[in-house]
């Protein structure tokens, strides 16, 4: 069968227009071992709850499935503890991480192959979302690599597509995906139902990924028919060093502007001032400097990083992670807004030493998002008390990542994940 994609016959879709993610890879710290730091944004349609759910670890028999958002695929003999940022509606999740350190997010992204996805009657085709491959690899990867892995042999055993929108079901997108651990991450791109490129971030390094296809000729591998594909609608020469984005994004064209742009630009930007200038301090600095400074990468509403539209979209979670280089479970330290416009919305730490408190914990965060969006509808403005409330709480959490691996003997008890969100829900309820 040809591959050859007739030019009048591709449907160019909408360019993706949301979210941002983030890695560096073995930031170096003083009294500490080094560590990796993550972030995202998950920008989705600003009406769409938001959840934060704790998924605690489970075993199955031989032949269990699982019921992904609209499919349904043969389950794991076992599958990891999460805690997974997500819209409400689907299965799947926009980011997270598990117990084993492994943090991941993904983006939407386009390519000349997205008609792949749709069905003949032009709407998409029901296979798994990014977002269900994102949570499977998760729930099951016990390394950035591994869960790398997983997600290729899940997109290629099942393909990717579906609606992914509750509101809007011919909204369709391939996507990208990141995968990190402390010693290394991954970013992963797709095209069409199964194709794929992956590159490696190493120790050192940094790397973002912002809704468009990113990895050039530095692939560490690709899936096994794409370079055909591409060879047989003249995208690649075949002979030339096979530039991924070059193919399967501008179909060759000797012309297309290749280089980052908009968001993606701003965000490598953010990066390079940030290993500068942990570089140039006195002191090497701390964990907790890390995660300020990334959230205020996300907290950056001139480059469209943050979104904050009323009515279209909106930075609806946020997440920072920090992976230290460290065998125990409960030095990984994990930040969620929880809410919507992390510009405003604080982030509170999780980590996997909070109790399980349910099959599927949701902490109370449909009831912070709800709050959250109500205050940004009504456009309420917050008294300067609150928001020094917040702050000081934020604050707070942040302390956390001063006391990890220290005796903590002295210190004032700290609140779990689930009680700082009630905090910050009574703190709302007395303002609006």
């Amino acid at each position: 069968m040809s591959t050859t994609i007739p030019q009048q016959q591709h449907l160019a879709a909408p360019p993706p227009r949301s979210c941002d993610t983030f890695v560096y890879v073995g930031a170096a710290t003083g009294s500490e071992s080094s560590g990796t730091l993550f972030g995202k944004n998950s920008d989705r349609p600003s009406e769409e709850n938001h959840e934060v759910i704790r998924v605690p670890p489970s075993h199955y028999d031989g032949g269990s499935s699982v019921e992904c958002t609209f499919i349904n695929i043969p389950q794991a003999r076992e599958t990891l503890d999460c805690i997974l940022s997500k819209p409400c509606w689907m299965w799947g999740c926009e980011m997270g991480a598990n117990s084993f350190g492994v943090v991941g997010g993904n983006e939407a992204v386009n390519t000349l192959l997205a008609d792949e996805l749709l069905s003949p009657d032009g709407s998409p085709t029901k296979r798994l979302l990014g977002m269900d491959l994102l949570r499977l690899s998760l729930e099951r990867g016990k390394s950035s690599k591994h869960a790398l892995d997983i997600c290729i042999e899940l997109l290629e055993e099942h393909g990717q597509g579906g609606p992914c929108c509750k509101e809007d079901s011919d909204w369709t997108y391939e996507n990208s995906f990141l995968f990190a651990d402390a010693q290394e991450a991954y970013v992963l791109e797709t095209a069409g139902i199964s194709h794929w490129a992956w590159e490696r971030i190493k120790a050192g390094e940094y790397r973002n990924i912002s809704n468009g296809i990113s990895i050039r000729s530095n692939w560490g591998a690709l899936s096994r028919d794409i370079q055909a594909i591409c060879k047989e609608n003249e995208w690649w020469d075949g002979t030339s060093k096979f530039d991924w984005k070059h193919a399967v994004g501008a179909g060759g064209r000797a012309h297309s502007n290749l280089e980052a742009c908009g968001r993606e630009a701003s965000g490598r930007v953010h990066l390079q001032a940030l290993v500068a200038k942990s570089k140039t301090l006195q002191s090497p600095p701390n964990a907790r400097w890390y995660v300020e400074h990334m959230a205020l990468i996300l907290r950056d509403e001139d480059s469209g990083i943050c979104f904050r539209d009323l009515r279209g979209f909106c930075s609806t979670g946020s997440q920072i992670s920090w992976l230290p280089k460290s065998s125990d479970v409960h030095d990984y330290s994990h930040f969620f807004t929880a809410a919507s416009d992390p510009l405003l919305a604080k982030y509170k730490h999780f980590t996997f030493a909070d109790t399980i408190r349910s099959e599927r914990d949701d902490h109370g965060s449909n009831e912070l998002w709800n709050i959250w969006r109500s205050i940004a509808l009504r456009k309420l403005s917050l008294t300067d008390s609150i928001l020094d409330m917040l702050s000081s709480m934020e604050k707070d959490a942040l302390t956390k990542l001063d006391t990890v691996r220290k005796n903590t003997q002295n210190q004032k008890k700290s609140l779990s994940f689930a009680e700082a969100i009630h905090e910050e829900i009574d703190l709302l309820q007395k303002d609006v």
